[in-house]
């Protein structure tokens, strides 16, 4: 599983070029290796979240700016370390052996407004 971030599929509001870069990059690696390894039964997915309740996050934006930005997503909030975590843990699971070369996005619905 590896990580990425919203920025990997638009871009970043809060870091600069080199972040969205990066986790660009990062989804085309997942692909990459998703498609080499698929035959050997192994999956490769990446996670993307959106704006979590992380030290990062807090470090670049104050409160008010996350309270702002957050009022217009579906689900009007910062997202939790934890509901990550649980995505994580169900894309190493065996519940998802079928799930490969995927960008799971788990950002309170942003991309979608």
């Amino acid at each position: 599983v590896n990580f990425s971030s919203t920025a990997g599929k638009t871009v970043s509001t809060a870091a600069g070029a080199h972040y969205t870069a990066a986790k660009h990059g990062v989804l085309g690696l997942t692909r990459h290796l998703a498609k080499a390894y698929g035959a050997d039964g192994v999956t490769v997915n990446a996670v993307c979240p959106g704006l979590i309740d992380t030290p990062m996050a807090r470090a670049l934006l104050p409160e008010e700016a996350l309270e702002g930005i957050t009022r217009s997503f579906p689900v009007p909030r910062v997202g939790h370390p934890w509901e990550v975590a649980e995505l994580v843990a169900f894309l190493a699971s065996d519940r998802a052996a079928y799930i490969t070369g995927a960008a799971v996005d788990i950002n309170g619905g942003d991309l979608i407004v």
